[in-house]
């Protein structure tokens, strides 16, 4: 998992909560086609969201939001 601070995430969120992107249904099914209704979107964004989908659909989003820190104390307590 690629590491993001959570400003960077959390300015992501911001943007599409405004946009109606408000549950972990409509982040998955979010397509190229709405990418465009996303202001200021950068590549950072892009990838945020990619992995942000991965991390909704594997349940790991307190994984995904503490840049995968859990992953490594899961592994220190085994």
């Amino acid at each position: 998992m690629v590491k993001y601070n959570f400003l960077q995430i959390t300015k992501l969120l911001e943007k599409l909560f405004k946009i109606g992107f408000k549950d972990e249904k409509s982040i998955i099914n979010i397509g190229l086609e709405d990418l465009e209704k996303i202001p200021d979107i950068s590549s950072t964004d892009i990838t945020i969201i990619l992995e942000l989908k991965k991390a909704i659909r594997n349940k790991k989003i307190i994984a995904f939001l503490s840049s995968g820190e859990e992953k490594k104390e899961e592994k220190k307590n085994v």
